[in-house]
């Protein structure tokens, strides 16, 4: 596993949102992208119809997390009901590449951190984390077991 350090612009996002446990989020994530996908163009101004992101803010003091579901915007001219709108800063990431049955996802996270580990990079707790998903998957689309399921993972560092 290779990673790439990146500089993410700042980006406007818009979309569906979900809190709860761990294992609410495997239950619940599949009916949020589909929702999504159906509600995704009540969104003005997308920059790019065809990528999505699931945005991970994770509290580990309490075992919580809240995922959105969201393109980028040009600017918040209108966020349906329902939805939340909400910017996120420049910052620096290292970006990673999953290819594989989701199955498999959880070995890619097990490897990149280690990548992380092994090069001196501190992941920022802080900052959110962030999945980038384009033609190559389309979650609650394709089937998860796809050998061919691509999708980028982008880890806040300090």
């Amino acid at each position: 596993m290779e990673g790439t350090i990146v500089q993410v612009p700042e980006k406007h996002v818009v979309g569906l949102s979900f809190s709860g446990s761990f294992s609410m989020l495997i239950e619940h994530m599949p009916k949020l992208w589909e929702t999504f996908l159906q509600r995704q163009g009540e969104i003005p101004l997308v920059v790019q119809p065809d990528v999505r992101y699931d945005i991970s803010d994770e509290n580990q003091t309490y075992q919580m997390y809240t995922e959105y579901i969201v393109v980028e915007v040009e600017r918040f001219e209108k966020i349906p009901p329902g939805m939340v709108g909400f910017t996120l800063p420049a910052r620096t990431y290292a970006r990673f590449t999953h290819t594989g049955p989701m199955e498999t996802v959880q070995d890619t996270y097990r490897q990149l951190f280690g990548w992380l580990d092994a090069h001196g990079h501190q992941v920022d707790p802080q900052a959110l984390r962030m999945e980038r998903y384009d033609q190559r998957f389309i979650p609650s689309v394709h089937p998860r077991q796809r050998a061919e399921n691509t999708y980028e993972i982008f880890i806040p560092l300090r």
